[in-house]
This record gives structure tokens, sequence and C-alpha cells, in this order.
């Protein structure tokens, strides 16, 4: 089946999500293309490509604009089967009343999606597929288990967004070594998330350091790549095997500067010095707010001061750049 991915626009960060979806659904034979809405005429998009499902990955706030896209896409195509993805459906799924969207996706959504392909390219009934609800359907789904094995998934589409974006010759590229977090900062989707997902353990899980390196050295062969962002909440815990031997593979084989974001409480000299070690350039390190009280009762970040001056000097002290990220206007703040 023809799927064509929409997205509002490019802003050179790479879409993971997006592009894993569209990976496990290349792996099961179907044709995927992109339609990006700032660059190009949907419609005429539509007509050339007959796609027979459009899916889009919206977080709050933008799914409005892809709720009035799909609108005026279904007035005139109603034979094309539309599902959006991505942080507002998972968190508000119901919001599938308010449009006419035929599905959304809640969590995580590659087995759910291979599913409903494969449901859907045999004839058969697509109702009751874990993590899927139906346009007119009044019960939260069921979910799938969260994967717990991450190797098992293809590397992401980068191609998709690549071949009709200028991001091919970005020589700056975005990866995931994990996914999940322990923690429960109030402002973070991570605490609501796995309130969703209330019968699983184990939230956090990393790809194991053979698929990242061979992600990247494919990266590489085929496209610019002269620096590497790693999104992860936190890309490291602790000093552990996974750590050393991500440094002497990625220093040996891959030898590229790269970017972490890190949280000041973990952060200690063993490290630091591991990190420097494989390559580092710079470390994002949250502070958000300078005040104990916000910091600790309204954000929950349960840290002290001295934690974030000493990852910040330890940073320092390496080599290492630091990004500190802050939030302004919180409730109860003051100029």
């Amino acid at each position: 089946m023809n799927i064509l991915f929409i997205v509002k626009e490019v802003d050179y960060l790479d879409p993971l999500g997006l592009m894993t979806i569209s990976a496990v659904a290349r792996q099961q034979g179907h044709q995927a293309s992109l339609c990006i809405l700032n660059r190009e005429d949907v419609f005429r998009k539509i007509t050339e490509y007959k796609p027979r499902i459009i899916a889009y990955s919206a977080s709050t706030g933008e799914h409005k604009y892809y709720f009035q896209i799909n609108d005026r896409i279904k007035a005139g195509h109603k034979d094309i089967f539309t599902i959006m993805g991505g942080p507002h459906t998972t968190f508000f799924p119901f919001s599938i009343r308010e449009c006419s969207l035929d599905a959304v996706c809640i969590g995580e959504g590659e087995e759910a999606f291979t599913e409903l392909l494969t449901r859907m390219e045999q004839g058969k009934d697509i109702r009751n597929i874990p993590n899927i609800l139906l346009q007119g359907e009044e019960q939260h789904p069921e979910l799938h288990p969260i994967n717990q094995d991450l190797d098992s998934l293809p590397f992401p589409d980068r191609e998709l967004i690549y071949r009709n974006t200028e991001m091919s010759a970005f020589p700056l590229k975005s990866f995931m070594a994990s996914r999940g977090c322990p923690y429960s900062c109030t402002y973070c989707f991570n605490h609501a998330f796995r309130k969703i997902y209330k019968n699983e353990t184990d939230f956090l899980r990393r790809h194991s350091v053979d698929y990242m390196i061979e992600e990247i050295l494919q990266v590489k062969k085929k496209y610019n790549l002269q620096f590497i962002k790693f999104y992860d909440d936190i890309f490291i815990m602790k000093v552990d095997p996974w750590l050393e031997e991500f440094v002497e593979k990625y220093r040996k084989k891959v030898g590229l500067p790269f970017h972490v974001l890190m949280r000041a409480n973990l952060v200690h000299e063993d490290m630091v010095k591991k990190l420097k070690e494989a390559g580092c350039h710079s470390i994002s390190i949250s502070i958000e707010s300078a005040d104990d009280r916000l910091r600790n009762e309204v954000l929950k970040r349960n840290m002290t001061g001295e934690q974030m001056l000493n990852a910040f000097h330890l940073c320092k002290k390496y080599g290492i750049h630091t990004f500190a990220n802050n939030i302004l206007g919180l409730p109860t703040s003051t100029i």
C-alpha cells in the first residue's frame, strides 16, 4: 500500500519517530512518501501518489493545524484512511472526536501500525487493534507492551526525509540510543507516559552498542555527517559495561564529535572522563530554575545547586562545552 506521511515543515531535527514508523512499513513491503506542507501542494501530491493511508505525527498545539488539513483532505478523498500518532494523541486520544481522522495511535506505535497495515491489506476487520482508537469508538484501547528489544526495530527511514530536503547535506544528524526516563519532573511527559503504561515496569531501554554504531556508520557512508546529536532524555545513567563498550567502539569506528543530554545529579568525574574519551564535544544540562523551591518543590527535579555546579565544573575541567536549559515564567515565580 502507498502511505503518505504529512509534515508541516522541516526544522533540521530528524523526526526519528516518524522515520521509524516509515521503516517498519517499508519492512512489510509497503511504499512510503512524504509531503511537506510549506513546500508543496498536498492535493497535487495525493493525486499523483494515490495514497491508501495518510499519517501524521503531532504534539499538542500543532495538532490543530493537521486537524484542519485533514478536514480538507477528507472532504475530497473520503476513501483515504487517515491516522495521527505522536504526543498529542497519546495523551488526548479522544480528541479524535474533534476532527475527521479515521484513527489515532496511542503510545509507541510500531507494532500497532504494522498490524493495522496488515489487516487493511488483507481486508480484515481493523477494530480492537491495541494502541489504535477508531473514530466513533468510546473505550480506550488496550496497549501493546512497550518494546523491550529496541534492536528488533529497523533503522529509521532517513531517506524519507533526506531525499526531498536539504537535510541530507546538513552536517548534524540526530540519533537515539535509548528510550525512557525514570524521573518524574512535572513539566515533562515521562510521568504521564508511565501512567498510560501502568502495568509496565522497565521503561528505560537501550539499543546495543553494535546496533548504534552500525546505524551511524550507514548514515555516515550515505550522507554528510560531521556531528552527532544523541536525543536520549538521559544519554547515560552511570558508568557501566554499555558505556565502556560504547567509548571503545565509537572512538575507533565513528570518531565524530557528539552532543548528549545529561542530568546534573548523575554526572561525576569518571563519567565525564569516559564521554570525553569517546569524543563528546558538548552536553546539555537542565537547570530549569536556580531557585531551590521552584526547582525541587514545583518542578520535582530533586537535585541541589551544588550538584549542578559540580556537573558544569567537571565538564569545563575536561574541555566539554555546556548548554544550560532554563524555564522562565514558572508558576509562583517572580521577576
